[in-house]
């Protein structure tokens, strides 16, 4: 027997980049797994809203390829679960999964080796799935007695879910509130017929292999009476049981009684508690089911009709539209409705005048995600960058990482500067900036640690102040830096170079306050990774406390870096381009140094090559534009745009962390890069489009290239306005209040943007 699914009617109105958006992109493998979280984007495909609370999707068995809960190659289901982060290289969250069956429960459903037993996980295919934005819809064990049609949608911080069930079938529902993709060690559930409510708390505990812990709170409530319900720990079954609190594993089920084949099903969760839940619930009282899905693809209409896309091949523009999709599903919205959230101090706080964000994947988002946000959506951008400053002021210290109400020393360097101040440079205002400038000094300045030791801002900043360099000889592993090195990093040299990127960034938040002094001074600060430059071979190296540099260095070694070899980090001084050819030989040197390593673009993170599926190696395809050659970006984002990347579930050659990937795709694809954390200066490549509209808060933006196609990357022409535009690069304050940039392309390199005093800045000591 086989059911129809409802799918979710497309608007009446002209076709817009929501209808071209594929959310099953990164659900397989694009790339080999090179150990940095996996060879797919570890993206979701359930039901969400921009930067929502609540994520609502599948998670499937048997396999976890990569470090996601959805695996496109999966045949059956373990559950919907409500919680999700998108691209991350760890796993997290999957709590409160819901199962819709129709076998009577004789035991506990609770294997020992993987959750559900196996044999009441049903079979799926994706001839009968469907994801679109805010609606997911899949039929379960199609074809027999035993089909039942799940549909999911979602405001910020509900779930709701529509389950249709086999004509006389058994109609129940488990609530596995003990299969978070991570260990769960505290489930409560209480079960009240009468309100027809199950709600209960979570604790889950790791991330990244880390001590973190975070509890989920949820208020199900369903349309149908319950004629029965039961509660399970471990492997005993309580029929009739109304509530369990275990240390571990557990859950419940219910039954459904009344008329009818379809059942409904409306969760809202919070972090702080059930009463949170109960009354985040109000986001979707007194509509129907059809009304909150179309309430939810509304939104997303608003916030991807941001940008319009004309022309161009139609597998461009649905991973265009896809990775702006991604590039807006984190941060995550945490506070509640009344504004209500759990701060890192374990305390009960309310947002005031903002919305409270959590799930910020600094060291990735720096990088594009952060200055995308800024520019389509400031308000949002600046209550994130509110959100780290109450982070701060309730741990003690800037976040590098934050999920839900954790600290993490995941990663490296000092991201919340470049992001701060990017936020700051891109037009995003609202927010404390002169706090910002105090919470960025005190973890510059001086050793920061939150106060149970968990947690360290920089680690090695005593030596990297005294010796302008973090020595190499304090380096630890990945997992020794997450369980308890506290001030010794992982990658010496890598988190040199972040750090002077964080400093930088503080120069530049400082100068846009009017503290000259300080900026000078971070400035200054900024430039002593010229410290690890060896002069005997002109590359950035590991260096050691003596001054020595290591021996045995090969520009393929991983040694002393973070997910990338000396080779790739080589080219981490964003904000000094000129200095860093100067330390390489001249441009001409540095020009036949990156002809080579872009000879591959994807070689891993112990390559001599280019790893253009990571977060290191994003902004150096921009150099050229310094390097007198800007034909050479457009030559190399293209490629790597339409090499790489694709419309299917293995369009992604590596997580997609939080949007950052999909964020630098969206940006490659219009043709400009914020290549400067911290400033406003955008690199300039080509439009992958013949037109683009850009509708920024305070104007309208167009980019025409009428002649735009896939092998024609190279700009003969420019104009800005009604101007001839010769330099290939541009500061955002030029286009905030929209205009028009003008492109004329072909399919050979031309000499536009080369001429002598024509590069984009560089901010040397």
């Amino acid at each position: 027997m086989a059911l129809a699914l409802c799918a979710a009617a497309s608007p009446a109105s002209a076709r817009g980049l929501a209808d071209e958006v594929n959310p099953f992109i990164g659900t397989l493998p694009g790339a080999a797994d090179f150990g940095t979280g996996g060879g797919a984007g570890n993206t979701f495909p359930g039901a969400t809203t921009p930067f929502g609370m609540v994520a609502f999707s599948p998670d499937t068995h048997p396999r976890l390829d990569g470090l996601t809960s959805y695996h496109y190659g999966d045949s059956r289901l373990k559950g919907f679960s409500l919680t999700h982060f998108s691209g991350a290289g760890c796993f997290v969250y999957g709590d409160v999964p819901l199962l819709p069956i129709t076998a009577r429960l004789s035991r506990s459903p609770v294997t020992s080796f993987d959750g559900i037993d196996p044999n009441l996980l049903p079979a799926f295919g994706h001839r009968r799935e469907r994801a679109r934005p805010g609606a997911y819809s899949v039929t379960l064990d199609p074809g027999t007695p035993r089909a039942i049609a799940a549909e999911l949608t979602a405001t910020a911080r509900t779930g709701a879910a529509r389950f249709t069930f086999a004509r006389g079938a058994r109609r129940a529902l488990l609530v596995n509130t003990g299969g978070s993709i991570n260990q769960n060690t505290a489930v409560r559930i209480a079960i009240d017929p009468r309100r027809r409510e199950l709600s209960g708390m979570v604790e889950s505990r790791g991330f990244c292999v880390q001590p973190t812990s975070h509890r989920v709170y949820f208020s199900a409530r369903f349309d149908h009476p319950l004629s029965g319900h039961g509660t399970w720990a471990g492997d005993r079954l309580e029929r009739g049981s109304r509530r369990v609190a275990v240390s571990g594993g557990g859950g419940a089920y219910v039954e459904f009684g009344g008329r009818g084949r379809r059942v409904e099903a409306r969760v809202g969760i919070s972090f702080v508690s059930v009463a949170g839940a109960r009354a985040n619930l109000a986001e979707a009282r007194g509509r129907s089911f059809a009304a909150l899905r179309s309430g939810a693809r509304r939104t997303w209409d608003r916030a991807l009709g941001r940008v319009s896309v004309g022309g161009g091949r139609g597998r461009d523009r649905a991973i265009f539209a896809s990775s702006l999709y991604r590039a807006l599903l984190e941060p995550s919205v945490f506070s509640d409705r009344d504004g209500r959230y759990l701060g890192m101090d374990g305390r009960v706080h309310r947002a005031r005048g903002f919305t409270k964000y959590a799930d910020i994947s600094g060291w990735d988002v720096y990088r594009g995600q952060t200055q995308l946000m800024a520019m389509l959506f400031p308000r949002r951008a600046a209550d994130v960058a509110t959100s780290m400053l109450a982070d701060a002021r309730e741990s003690g210290c800037l976040p590098r990482w934050p999920y839900a109400n954790q600290q993490t020393n995941v990663m490296v360097g000092d991201p919340a500067a470049p992001m701060l101040a990017s936020t700051l440079a891109l037009g995003a205002a609202r927010f404390d900036t002169r706090a910002a400038l105090r919470a960025l000094l005190r973890g510059a300045d001086r050793p920061c640690h939150t106060a149970n030791g968990d947690y360290t801002e920089r680690e090695a900043l005593a030596e990297y102040l005294k010796l302008g360099y973090v020595p190499h000889e304090l380096d630890v592993d990945v997992i020794e830096h997450t369980f308890g090195a506290r001030d010794r990093p992982w990658g010496s040299t890598a988190t040199t170079l972040e750090y002077a990127i964080a400093d930088f960034a503080i120069s530049r938040l400082a100068l846009a306050r009017g503290d000259r002094g300080t900026a000078r001074r971070l400035t200054r600060r900024a430039g002593t990774w010229r410290r690890l430059v060896n002069p005997g071979s002109r590359t950035i190296q590991p260096r050691l406390a003596s001054g020595a540099f290591m021996p045995g260095f090969t520009p393929a070694a991983g040694d002393s870096y973070v997910e990338g070899s000396g080779a790739q980090y080589s080219w981490l001084v964003p904000h000094d381009p000129a200095g860093l050819f100067a330390s390489m030989g001249g441009r001409a040197a540095a020009r036949a140094r990156l002809d080579r390593f872009f000879e591959e673009l994807n070689g891993g993170p112990e390559s001599e090559h280019a790893f253009m599926s990571n977060e290191p190696n994003l902004g150096v395809p921009w150099l050229y534009d310094w390097l007198g050659r800007p034909d050479r970006t457009q030559d190399v984002v293209r490629r790597t745009l339409l090499d790489l990347y694709g419309p299917g579930p293995a369009g992604m050659p590596g997580n997609d962390d939080g949007g950052t990937m999909s964020a630098w795709w969206v940006f490659g694809a219009l043709g400009l890069y914020p290549a400067v954390p911290g400033t406003d200066v955008l690199a300039l490549g080509s439009p992958l489009f013949p037109r683009v509209t850009v509708r920024l808060p305070r104007g309208t933006l167009r980019i025409l290239a009428p002649r735009a196609a896939p092998g024609r990357p190279y700009v003969r022409s420019l104009r800005l306005g009604g101007g001839a535009w010769k330099r290939p690069w541009l500061r955002y304050r030029q286009l905030a209040r929209g205009g028009e940039l003008r492109f004329a392309l072909g399919g050979r390199p031309s000499s536009w943007g080369s001429g002598a005093g024509l590069a984009p800045p560089s901010f040397g000591p």
